[in-house]
């Protein structure tokens, strides 16, 4: 639907004086506006720039702390890490991690992985390993995830058994020695 100029020019003239379009504007008036506008484009640029910046170096530092995590484990364990489950403290943004890892490339179901919890900050590309426990891997295939819950836990030690995280009683043979005090 195409709109005459006559109909356009009388809409504008049913506006109220104050909102009417000017023929000019008032070169003072002019001027200020143009002020306020850039400083309102200044500040909402420094604004994303900050905003930006922020979020790039928190998922560096977070990139970082996790690659700390994976080696500290191979550290503390003394095996290389297989398909990995890295649990971050996202409720609280605390600097807590849990990372439980396979010792073997395979997780068929009953096999045992070694969790750890580590918080404090990457020191030297390490962290510091708090406590930890051992999970139950109920999945049959390394795709399928594995459920970290109370049930499947157990030989906690370190935070983990001052925090009551484990709820397995020990199965017979299986790994229970802790790893860090």
């Amino acid at each position: 639907m195409r709109i005459s100029s006559e109909s356009f020019a009388a809409a504008l003239e049913r506006l109220p004086e104050p909102l009417r379009p000017l023929d000019q504007e008032p070169p003072r008036l002019r001027r200020r506006v143009r002020r306020f506008e850039a400083a309102i484009l200044v500040i909402a640029a420094v604004g994303l720039a900050v905003a930006t910046i922020h979020d790039l170096v928190r998922e560096v530092n977070l990139g970082i702390r996790l690659h700390a995590d994976l080696v500290s484990w191979e550290r503390i364990t003394g095996a290389t890490y297989h398909n990995p489950l890295i649990e971050q403290d996202v409720k609280h943004y605390t600097t807590k991690d849990t990372v439980c890892a396979d010792t073997e490339n395979v997780k068929p179901k009953g096999s045992t992985l070694v969790c750890l919890i580590f918080v404090g900050p990457v020191r030297h590309g390490l962290r510091r390993a708090v406590g930890g426990y051992y999970l139950v891997a109920e999945g049959t295939d390394v795709h399928e995830p594995v459920l970290n819950d109370y049930q499947y836990r157990y030989g906690c030690f370190g935070r983990a058994a001052t925090e009551g995280l484990c709820g397995m009683p020990t199965p017979p043979g299986a790994p229970d020695k802790p790893l860090v005090r």
